[in-house]
C-alpha cells in the first residue's frame, strides 16, 4: 500500500478516536461535577500553572469566548481562584486552588487504569512511532489553524 494511503486511513481514524475518547473522558467524569471542557481547562492549569484566558485558549486551540464559560463553571465550582495579572490589568490569571488540584488529582487516578491497559497493546516504538507521526502532522498542517480568538467556521 502506497504510504500516502496509509497516511489517509489514519487521518480518516482519528475523529472517531477523537470521538470515542472523548466518550471515555466522560465516562470517567461521572459524578466528578467536571466535564470534558472543564476537564481540558484544569489540565492546562495544572500543567502551565496560573494562565489568563486568551492563553488557555490558545493552548486549547478553542475561542476565548468558549474559555471563558468553562472558567466561570470552575470558578461556580470554587475550583479555579482569581489572581492578579501584572503583564494585563483587565484580563486576571486563573489557577487551581487546593479544591481544584483535588478534584484533578481524583479525575487522573480515574483515568489512570484505562490508559495503563491500553499501553500494554502497544511496544514503546509503537507509541513513539505514533506521537511522531501525529505531532508532524500538527507541524505540517499548522498554517491552517484558526486564530482562537477568531476562529472560522468549517463549511
Amino acid at each position: 500500500m502506497k504510504k500516502s494511503v496509509e497516511l489517509y486511513e489514519i487521518i480518516r481514524l482519528i475523529r472517531p478516536v477523537h470521538r470515542r475518547l472523548a466518550r471515555a473522558v466522560e465516562a470517567k467524569l461521572e459524578g466528578t461535577g467536571v466535564t470534558v471542557g472543564m476537564r481540558a481547562v484544569m489540565e492546562v492549569l495544572e500543567e502551565a500553572g496560573p494562565m489568563a484566558v486568551p492563553e488557555i485558549g490558545r493552548a486549547l486551540f478553542l475561542a476565548r469566548q468558549q474559555i471563558q464559560l468553562v472558567m466561570n463553571a470552575l470558578e461556580e465550582q470554587g475550583l479555579v481562584e482569581r489572581r492578579a495579572n501584572p503583564a494585563h490589568k483587565r484580563s486576571p490569571l486563573f489557577a487551581l486552588n487546593e479544591a481544584g488540584h483535588d478534584r484533578f488529582g481524583e479525575i487522573q487516578a480515574r483515568e489512570t487504569d484505562e490508559i495503563e491497559t491500553v499501553c500494554e497493546l502497544f511496544s514503546d516504538d509503537d507509541l513513539r512511532s505514533t506521537q511522531r507521526v501525529l505531532c508532524t502532522m500538527l507541524d505540517h498542517f499548522a498554517a491552517f489553524e484558526d486564530d482562537p480568538d477568531r476562529p472560522k467556521a468549517l463549511e
